[in-house]
């Protein structure tokens, strides 16, 4: 597949399209990446376009106020995190249509154990 890439949510209500390079896939282990799956895709935020028409996404909020885990109201899909320095975001490559990711290169990321394992103090 080409890019630009394009992502959506199990039930399509979410669908954006990534003008980046699919490379530096990280699949961490910290206590929320582990339970939602999330494939870390990090990408300059200026690369991500709304298909769909503008839908509510619902956020989770566990660190800081400018840091979010983005999901689907209606399916859950885990789709983006925001919060990254430089204007970056995280899309779950595991949303990507047409790309199986078990043929991609994944970097794993011990954040069960590099990470602070709450709110930052």
């Amino acid at each position: 597949m080409q890019r630009p890439y394009r992502l959506s949510c199990h039930c399509g209500d979410i669908c954006v399209e990534v003008d980046a390079d699919l490379s530096g896939l990280i699949e961490c282990n910290c206590s929320t990446c582990r339970r939602s799956g999330f494939l870390h895709w990090k990408v300059d935020s200026a690369s991500v376009r709304l298909i769909t028409e503008k839908r509510r996404l619902s956020s989770y909020i566990w660190r800081g106020i400018t840091e979010g885990h983005h999901f689907c109201p209606t399916c859950g899909t885990a789709i983006m995190r925001s919060g990254y320095p430089e204007n970056r975001v995280s899309l779950n490559a595991r949303c990507i249509e047409g790309v199986d990711v078990f043929t991609l290169e994944i970097e794993h990321y011990d954040g069960r154990n590099d990470m602070y394992p709450g709110p930052l103090p």
